[in-house]
């Protein structure tokens, strides 16, 4: 077992290998499924209008100005859709290759704080985890603000750890713009946080005499400054005082509520202490661990690579907590520091000596991580269904079985004390689990409705291209993402009887029916079952039926019955 350890981790291209193909069946493999979640139609409707007014400076939303974000993003995303046509790839294209990046970035890291082995074994970590996989891909603005961070966390840790070249000060405060110009100032705040936390305990103000710091931070100012100037004083002034203000004081959409209120309501002070587990599921077992290894070595004294590490994550937990606006993608920054300490556990217990003060905890939680998988197995495919409404057979029973015995084989690794083995074997169920929800989950997830799928099955059967989406007497229960396919792409839609009580609506649809010979239109179960399916007036065909927003809605085709005329 040692000459395969051995021979695996002084072999940097068998990492490099292994990362590639890891980092493209998470973040490349589904890139062009449907849009269909976390915001990632809301994003590509404010770039397809701000392409098509040809303002990429003032942005706008539903017609009104939209605030909320600084336009970088927005403009990736354009550059994409310039380079590639408009489609779910030129969407996802920013976040796909900073995710790949945040891969290479969380690797060289790694390297030099402690090794290519931790390096290997933290970037897995970024790819392999619950968060990483599942938020990563997605046309959204967090992957491209985790790897602008973490590049200049990379830089800094480059500048001062391996002394090579004081350049690399600057460097990191150029990437620290970009992350602040992609989303807000916390890019920048949170690195600052770790650094100056760790330069204040450790006493050291030589960096503070480095002229190429401060040619950093003038770049830094002059950046930022020229993009803010750029955008005007209305943007500015709502997106620092009004809207990152109120981020700070309540919770969005929530005028009312404070802080105090919004850290004991449904996600607390404390919720990303446990939703963290999840998260960065199978890794975060290793975690307890790896912090007891880094505080054994008295770091506030001697070990300074693992005191940076510590900050990192204990600084991002504490002041993502203390934001009463939460949600898990805005974790992804903490994920390479996750990945730091289990790539330390990895160096620790499969090159060096193996540590006796972390050796008794770490069994135990592999053993816990082998229950886990065993009983996830059973309870899996039930919240697979209830959540996403996806068969029980969508992951085989192959794949299934392959998972119980993994687990089971874990426990009983933990429990002969084979650490090594238990260790490539949570290395290797992680992968194991990120192939499953990319080849069988997110594919399934899409084949039970996702937006565009619904949209072309509609678009299919109505009479002529340019007819408008139909909806009866609501369209409350739409996504973003389903705005986007039908009111932005497709370019027309009606609500059929909106906001008129039921029998007003029926007459409203019976004269839209008239008036076409036949509809093609979407409304809800209950809208369904209570008007339409035992009404004489119709004749009737379910097309399709899917779910949102905790509804099933019928696509229906709709003619009148020749004996009641």
């Amino acid at each position: 077992m040692n000459d395969v350890w051995n021979k695996f981790h002084v072999r940097p291209y068998l990492h490099l290998l292994i990362l590639v193909f890891v980092g493209y069946q998470a973040f490349v493999s589904n890139i062009s499924l449907s849009l269909f979640g976390e915001t990632e139609g809301l994003y590509a409707i404010v770039t397809h209008t701000m392409m098509a007014a040809g303002d990429y400076v003032h942005l706008s939303l539903r017609g009104e100005p939209y605030f909320n974000k600084p336009p970088l993003f927005f403009w990736l995303q354009a550059l994409g859709a310039h380079a590639l046509g408009w489609s779910e790839l030129a969407l996802r294209l920013p976040s796909v290759l900073a995710s790949c990046g945040l891969i290479a970035t969380t690797y060289g890291l790694g390297r030099v704080l402690f090794s290519s082995v931790a390096g290997f074994w933290a970037a897995l970590v970024v790819a392999t985890c619950y968060a990483g996989f599942w938020f990563g891909p997605l046309a959204i603005i967090d992957p491209v603000l985790t790897f602008f961070m973490t590049f200049g966390m990379y830089a800094w840790a480059r500048a001062y750890f391996q002394e090579s070249s004081p350049k690399w000060y600057a460097i990191g405060c150029v990437a620290l713009a970009l992350g602040s110009m992609v989303k807000t100032l916390h890019a920048l705040a949170m690195p600052v946080l770790v650094i100056g936390g760790f330069l204040w305990i450790k006493r050291d103000s030589r960096v503070l005499r480095e002229p190429w710091l401060w040619v950093g931070i003038g770049l830094f100012g002059a950046i930022l400054g020229g993009y803010y100037v750029l955008l005007g004083q209305a943007f500015w002034q709502h997106f620092f005082f009004e809207e990152n203000l109120q981020r700070l004081v309540a919770q969005v959409g929530d005028k009312e509520a404070s802080a105090f209120e919004a850290y004991w309501g449904k996600r607390p002070i404390h919720w990303y202490g446990y939703a963290i587990w999840f998260d960065a599921f199978p890794w975060s077992v290793l975690l307890p661990t790896g912090l007891v290894l880094m505080w054994k070595q008295r770091p506030w004294r001697q070990a300074s690579r693992e005191l940076w590490v510590l900050l990192w994550v204990g600084g991002y937990l504490l002041a993502f907590s203390l934001v009463p606006e939460k949600h898990e993608r805005y974790l992804l920054p903490l994920l390479p520091g996750i990945g730091l300490v289990v790539g330390y556990v990895y160096q620790s217990f499969c090159v060096d000596r193996p540590q006796a003060s972390g050796h008794a905890l770490l069994t135990w939680m592999l053993g816990l991580l082998g229950v886990a998988f065993g009983v996830a197995v059973f309870l899996g495919p039930i919240l697979l269904q209830k959540k996403w409404f996806l068969p029980v057979e969508t992951i085989p029973l192959a794949v299934r079985v392959w998972f119980g015995i993994g687990g089971l084989t874990l426990l009983i690794l933990a429990i002969r004390n084979k650490i090594r083995l238990a260790l490539l074997g949570v290395g290797v169920l992680s992968m194991g689990l990120m192939l499953a929800v990319t080849v069988w989950i997110i594919p399934g997830i899409h084949a039970e409705g996702a937006p565009k799928s619904v949209f072309l099955e509609n678009q299919q059967r109505l009479s002529h291209p340019t007819d408008p989406i139909r909806m009866f007497q609501t369209r409350s229960w739409r996504g973003d993402e389903d705005e986007f396919y039908w009111d932005v792409y497709h370019g027309h839609f009606q609500v059929v009887g909106e906001g008129l009580e039921d029998s007003e609506a029926l007459k409203a649809l019976k004269q839209e029916l008239r008036a076409h010979h036949n509809l093609v239109i979407m409304m809800t179960e209950e809208q369904y079952n209570k008007l339409i399916a035992n009404n004489p007036y119709f004749l009737i065909g379910i097309d399709l039926k899917f779910h949102r927003s905790r509804k099933q809605i019928y696509l229906v085709s709709l003619q009148e019955r020749k004996a009641t005329l």
